[in-house]
């Protein structure tokens, strides 16, 4: 189920890219010779629509568009007798080509983002607190025994303000074995207590010092059109976090294969990351979940294709601006073979990357 979970959601971004690289094609005037459903070869024609070929193809993985004039000097497999020189894709200015190239990206990207703002207007706005908050007291615990409760705000240990749960967390295992003045809020009463924190030896398994659970973020509601706004806003400041976070773990790769010759231990694939969601369960924790799980991987989908890398939109993208140097027929004659060192150079990396992922997940 996890495998056809993520097919199905891998599918569906891959799809979306191609969907955008066919509607800015169609807004700039290049004709689409075929949207492909699925990877060839092809199964079934489905329909035709203003001259371009819906298809239904073997391979059930994502998708492909066809652009006429995106082959070279010809137009082979065209479904048309003829395609006019101005809907040709080489015909078209740079910029028209630039945006047809990033489109899938952006739709990648723009997914990303609507699906984090989903889930903070279903779920809430988080919003940092100034002092941790009580989220659970555990029974018998040296918490219980001063009789704290879930929701009290704490506000200082031993005269120190508590700002976060990871400084609350510091005070208490320095003070193992000791009591301790806890000062917290309550009812908007300020209330001190004065409770032992146990040591190392007297705590039970899975249990804190104190014996309480803490959260830093309160999950907030407010109109509905209040909602939408901060969602998004929330949604993009998530998608440029993740989007920092895979270029870092991309400079990482790099330096660590240039000087170690070795794969780092974060870096997955699609075997990898079907692991981790089985390890994890995510598909058995529902919509929520799968919802999140696809805005990560979309917005990875769409990082990925940007980066000026050969065989991908970002490669493409790079030789088009190239040519501004260097003329059209070079950069056609250069794109071609870096696109096959590239591709080939990718195929090799995931090659690489499956067999520590099979590793892995065969000798945890």
């Amino acid at each position: 189920m996890t495998i056809f979970f993520f097919i199905i959601i891998l599918s569906f971004l891959v799809l979306i890219h191609e969907w955008g690289h066919y509607i800015v094609a169609k807004i700039v005037g290049i004709h689409v010779e075929e949207f492909g459903i699925g990877y060839p070869p092809r199964l079934k024609k489905l329909f035709s629509r203003k001259g371009t070929l819906f298809s239904l193809n073997w391979l059930p993985f994502g998708g492909f568009v066809r652009l006429a004039g995106d082959d070279g000097e010809t137009v082979e497999g065209s479904e048309e007798p003829f395609v006019e020189k101005e809907k040709l894709f080489r015909e078209k200015s740079k910029i028209q080509r630039l945006c047809v190239v990033a489109a899938g990206a952006v739709v990648n990207i723009l997914f990303g983002i609507f699906a984090f703002a989903a889930l903070y207007m279903i779920l809430g706005i988080p919003e940092q607190l100034n002092h941790p908050r009580i989220d659970r007291v555990i029974a018998d615990s040296p918490a219980a025994l001063v009789r704290l409760q879930k929701d009290d705000t704490i506000l200082r240990v031993n005269e120190k303000d508590i700002t976060s749960s990871e400084l609350f967390i510091t005070e208490i295992q320095l003070h193992r074995g000791k009591i301790i003045s806890l000062d917290l809020e309550r009812d908007n009463q300020v209330i001190t207590v004065v409770p032992y924190i146990r040591t190392e030896a007297e705590t039970p398994q899975d249990q804190g010092s104190l014996g309480v659970s803490l959260i830093d973020v309160e999950w907030k509601r407010y109109p509905w059109y209040v909602m939408m706004g901060k969602g998004v806003w929330k949604g993009m400041q998530d998608s440029y976090a993740f989007s920092h976070q895979i270029l870092q773990s991309l400079r990482g790769m790099v330096i660590q294969v240039a000087e170690k010759r070795t794969i780092p231990k974060d870096i997955s694939g699609p075997i990898g990351i079907v692991h981790m969601a089985e390890k994890e369960k995510l598909f058995e924790q529902g919509p929520m979940a799968w919802l999140n799980f696809a805005g990560l991987l979309s917005i990875n989908l769409g990082v990925m294709n940007l980066l000026p890398i050969p065989a991908l939109d970002g490669g493409r993208g790079f030789f088009i601006f190239l040519e501004v140097f260097i003329g059209k027929v070079r950069r056609a004659k250069y794109e071609q073979y870096t696109n096959a060192f590239g591709m080939l150079a990718l195929l090799i990396l995931i090659v690489l990357i499956s067999i520590k992922d099979v590793v892995a997940w065969i000798r945890p």
